[in-house]
Order: structure tokens, then C-alpha cells, then sequence
């Protein structure tokens, strides 16, 4: 091959990474190139401190983040605290991708129509910031997402998605109460038609009158009391649970006659309600946590 053949190849190759570049930028979109940076914009900034509300609008449900003090709520129940804390570590580490598509008519297939994506609307700084999410994307913790009002698809980088289809029971805070339990002195009980009391001693845990109780069911009360008492999820008002009578009721009071807390457990030989005292919440819980938070007698009786 003679010099100037070789030369002119080079040139060739030269136009032909040329025209590549040209075609690549313009399939990026134009002026849409920023687009990335712009679905990282929509989070930035967003954080505990900043974020007064954030909606997650779903095909069928639309679930409401807003704070309430230093707490926060989810559709006005009390918000599962790892969860909040979750979601703001996923907006921390999301960010914007590739671009994957600038046609509308992908839009269905990737899950970002305006029908069937999921709508992340975010206010902060007095201002509302909207995202939509679609399908997961072709690698772990991706989602395809654009802007409201553009076609171009990108790869949203992070795990936000998940907390886009997490329904309402698994935002809300399924611990029923959390109360110190060296403050309580005295515990009633009513099970099955039968009510007894037990009081704390210098030493150890009595019946009322000074007989003697196995010591392992009243530190289960305690413990469920002081936060163990997680329920398994809600119980809905046409659900059959609901309409079961009640079990039986635990009291816990302090030295100075002070109600602490107050449960309630539904009857029944599978899953019960139970309620606490100034919650409106009926929760579900096993049987098994039913009779540890509300024991019968004979369980707190020693063996003769």
C-alpha cells in the first residue's frame, strides 16, 4: 500500500469518527443533554431537614409523606422510622444516567407513560419537584425515568424505586406503644372472664395478696410493653378479625396510680387485633404475642 493510499484511509477515518460524534450527540438529544443533571436536580437539596412532604403516586394508591414536628406521618398514621430513613438515604445516593430512549412511543414499554409510571412528587424549599419512574432498568438498583413533559428516557442510578411501590402498610409504624417499664409498679389483667393483678416487691414480682408468680410471662409483658410489641400489620374494618370480641385487656400503671399503657387483644385461634389506649389503630398480631402481652392466670402460677 503506497503512502498517499494510506494517507487518504487515515482521513477517511478520520471523517468517519466525525460524523459518529455529530450522530451520537444529536441522538442524545440536542439540547436535551443535560437531562441527566436535571433528574439529579429534582433530588437535590432533599433531605430530612428540607423536605416538607413527598407523594408516591401510584397506578391505584398515592401514598403521602408529610412531617408532623419531628415525626413524621404517612396518610395521617405514624411512618415506620426505617423506612423514612431508608427512602432519604435513596434520594442521597440516586442520581442520573444513560440516556436509553428519546422516542414516546417506548414510553409504555419502559414503564414512564404518563398512565402507568409512578409519580414522585417532592416539596422542598417551597417548591414541588416531580420524577417519573417506570420499570427497573438492566442492572441492579436502576430504573428507567424522565421529566414531566420531555421524551427522553434515562437510567435513574439508586434504589428509589422500591420505596415507589412500597404500599401504605409497609410505610406505617407497626409498633403498637414504648413505654419504660421501670416505672411500672402495678399490671392488671382481665383474661377470660377472670382479673388479677400483679405488683412489683423490692425483690421480685407478686401476685396481689404476696403468692408467688413464674417471673419469665411478667418480663415478657415488660418487654413487650417497652417495645417489643411489633404487630404483624393493620386490621381493616371488613376484615373478619375485626369483628371477633375481646380477649382480655393488660393495665400497666406507675407507683403513683398513673396509667402507662393499656392493651386490648381480640379473641380468636388465629391471627387477633389489639389496640392500646389513645391510639384509633387495630392492629394484627399472632396469638402467641397475644398471650404474652395478655397472659391467662394458670401461665403466671408456679407448678405445685
Amino acid at each position: 500500500m503506497s503512502e498517499r493510499t494510506l494517507k487518504q484511509l487515515v482521513g477517511a477515518l478520520a471523517v468517519v469518527v466525525g460524523l459518529w460524534l455529530v450522530v451520537s450527540l444529536v441522538a442524545r438529544g440536542g439540547g436535551s443533554i443535560d437531562a441527566p443533571t436535571d433528574i439529579a436536580a429534582a433530588l437535590d437539596g432533599v433531605d430530612a431537614t428540607t423536605l416538607t412532604a413527598a407523594r408516591f403516586v401510584q397506578p391505584t394508591v398515592t401514598v403521602e409523606l408529610t412531617r408532623e414536628g419531628d415525626d413524621w406521618r404517612v396518610n395521617g398514621f405514624r411512618a415506620d422510622s426505617g423506612s423514612v430513613a431508608r427512602f432519604f438515604e435513596a434520594v442521597e445516593s440516586s442520581e442520573g444516567g444513560d440516556l436509553v430512549a428519546t422516542n414516546p412511543a417506548n414510553h409504555d414499554r419502559m414503564g414512564v407513560a404518563g398512565d402507568s409510571a409512578r409519580t414522585l412528587e417532592i416539596e422542598v424549599g417551597g417548591e414541588t419537584r416531580t420524577l417519573l419512574v417506570g420499570n427497573t432498568g438492566p442492572r441492579a438498583a436502576t430504573a428507567y425515568a424522565r421529566l414531566p413533559g420531555e421524551d427522553a428516557v434515562y437510567l435513574l442510578e439508586g434504589g428509589l424505586r422500591t420505596h415507589l411501590t412500597r404500599d401504605l402498610d409497609g410505610w406505617r409504624n407497626r409498633r403498637m406503644l414504648a413505654i419504660d417499664t421501670s416505672q411500672v409498679a402495678r399490671i392488671e389483667v382481665e383474661r377470660d372472664d377472670e382479673a388479677f393483678a400483679l405488683v412489683r416487691g423490692d425483690s421480685a414480682w407478686t401476685f396481689e395478696g404476696g403468692a408467688p408468680v413464674v417471673e419469665q410471662p411478667v418480663r415478657s409483658i415488660l418487654q413487650e410493653l417497652g417495645g417489643q410489641l411489633v404487630a404483624a400489620g393493620f386490621v381493616a374494618d371488613d376484615n373478619p378479625i375485626a369483628e371477633q370480641p375481646a380477649a382480655g385487656t393488660t393495665v400497666a400503671y406507675s407507683d403513683s396510680g398513673d396509667v402507662l399503657a393499656e392493651v386490648t387483644v381480640g379473641s380468636g385461634t388465629g391471627e387477633r387485633w389489639a389496640t392500646a389506649a389513645g391510639d384509633s389503630v387495630r392492629y394484627r398480631i399472632a396469638t402467641f404475642r397475644a398471650n404474652l402481652i395478655v397472659p391467662t392466670r394458670e401461665s403466671l402460677t408456679p407448678e405445685e
